[in-house]
């Protein structure tokens, strides 16, 4: 059975994983997809990145799509679109989206099939991410979402 997800399921969906992509458009016609680790609070996905293309796209065109997906066999999978738009995060609310990603994807790369996280291996370089400038820290509010879902009995 193929059917669309309700909106419970997407939240759901969002909350429990912690990897996707985003999509960005750099010049019209041509978008821009990378993977991104994040971690779903309140209607908003927040994520962090070091200083790069990404960022400056999303600075010039904030309107963003995210997508994600639960795969367990060919025939028993969820995916889920998210269309938002990005926005940077500064002080105490880039502080508490810093905290809740750290304690988020730190509990995940701890899992007995961690998936790749920054920063996960040194406590320092962990520290440091905290603070550094050229880290930036930046959500994206959800406008519209979809999804559907395979599975079977």
């Amino acid at each position: 059975m193929i059917r669309a997800l309700t909106d419970n399921e997407i939240h759901e969906l969002l909350e429990k994983e912690c990897y996707g992509h985003l999509a960005c458009i750099e010049k019209p016609k041509r978008p821009y997809v990378v993977p991104i680790t994040y971690v779903y609070h309140e209607n908003a996905l927040y994520s962090f990145s070091f200083q790069g293309t990404k960022i400056d796209i999303m600075r010039k065109n904030p309107h963003v799509c995210f997508q994600v997906e639960r795969l367990r066999e060919e025939n028993q999978w969820r995916s889920a679109m998210v269309w938002g738009t990005f926005e940077e995060l500064s002080g105490k609310e880039r502080d508490a989206a810093m905290s809740r990603i750290l304690e988020r994807l730190w509990w995940e790369s701890n899992r007995d099939h961690p998936i790749f996280l920054p920063f996960r291996n040194s406590a320092e370089t962990l520290e440091k991410s905290k603070h550094e400038k050229n880290v930036v820290l930046y959500r994206i509010l959800m406008e519209e979402k979809t999804g559907r879902l395979e599975q079977y009995e």
